[in-house]
């Protein structure tokens, strides 16, 4: 078998001198079951992006892991990886797999389809798995639904699609859904937006750690997958977007703050919002910070808007728990999130 090359910017060796042993070794033997319950690696033309699809599994395999493809995952209907039904099987399949056959359920993407399973889904029999599951964008409505219908915790990360040219941050960053003991996740923040969190003591917030893709969260409110308030009030909630418009983001936010959620939170943390400026026509027009500054306005002070999560539609992003209490930390502009309980 040739060695897998880690994409353009990082080779095999290079990968594996940047990623700390204790990270790699988690990977080793793990078996990752990998479904399609939404959107499928498409060409420029439509066609299966069979080419992409093996290069992140033979990454996965050059780490150690062992992943195995659900059937669904090889198939196309129109902008779907097959017709609701049949994705629906595959990914309860995958999820009720016997956890000693499988470590972990990874989807192959996200794109737009999860939502249209929800509804035909069997909660009550997902609720009884013990098989932890990992996956971010589209995926953020399963998160939630999943927390709202059984109140199991899940991951927030990386899907296969994530490992076609690996980070080194993302792939040290993710040994936690296989049990690495990691240290806190560290950034900085901006200043301006940490209402009375801008003070240069140390200060720190213990919530439930809940969010995911705006988009996806702001489509979920006044449904039945959305957790309730109940359960949220007083969370760590994290977001992240792409290929949303600053004005869009905005307006999704004072959806969240109009429907008494966003200021019921201890703490609001914001990864990448990428393209989100792509919408400026000239100087002076309106853009991310703007929308950021007035949300902070429109907060109390006591919650602070932290940016700068290592989070999103990057390349360097960290895997997050849903639905566990993680404490937040700030001193003089630098945030630390941990948590203890695993998903």
């Amino acid at each position: 078998m040739t060695t897998p090359d880690f994409g353009a910017s990082h080779s095999l060796n290079a990968l594996y001198d940047a990623v700390p042993e204790t990270s790699l070794a988690a990977y080793r033997g793990r078996r990752i079951v990998i479904p399609a319950p939404s959107y499928q690696f498409l060409t420029k033309t439509g066609e299966i992006d069979h080419a992409r699809r093996e290069a992140a599994l033979g990454n996965l395999e050059a780490l150690g892991a062992v992943p195995t493809l659900m059937a669904g995952a090889l198939t196309q209907d129109g902008r779907y990886a097959g017709p609701d039904e049949v994705r629906a099987a595959d990914f309860q399949a995958a999820l009720t797999r016997d956890p000693a056959e499988a470590d972990l359920v990874m989807p192959i993407r996200g794109g737009y389809g999860m939502t249209r399973l929800l509804p035909l889904l069997d909660w009550e029999v997902i609720g009884r798995a013990a098989v932890p599951m990992v996956g971010f964008s589209d995926f953020t409505a399963f998160n939630l639904a999943l927390l709202a219908k059984t109140g199991r915790a899940s991951w927030h990360g990386p899907m296969l699609g994530s490992f076609d040219n690996p980070d080194p941050y993302m792939v040290e960053r993710f040994a936690v859904v296989f049990g690495a003991e990691l240290d806190p996740i560290e950034w900085e923040a901006d200043p301006h937006l940490l209402g009375k969190w801008a003070d240069q003591t140390e200060q720190r917030a213990t919530g439930l750690l809940w969010g995911g893709n705006l988009c996806l969260i702001e489509s979920l409110v006044g449904t039945a997958w959305m957790p309730p308030k109940e359960m949220l009030e007083g969370g760590i909630l994290f977001l992240e977007d792409v290929g949303e418009y600053a004005y869009r983001v905005e307006r999704m936010l004072l959806t969240l703050l109009d429907a008494g959620i966003l200021a019921r939170q201890r703490a609001v943390l914001l990864g990448a919002f990428t393209n989100a400026d792509d919408s400026i026509r000239f100087s002076g027009d309106h853009c991310l910070a703007d929308s950021l500054a007035y949300i902070r306005r429109r907060l109390p002070a006591s919650i602070p808007v932290v940016t700068g999560l290592p989070f999103g539609h990057i390349a360097k992003k960290a895997t997050l728990p849903i639905g566990v209490m993680a404490e937040l930390t700030l001193q003089a502009g630098r945030a630390a999130l941990s948590w203890k309980e695993m998903p």
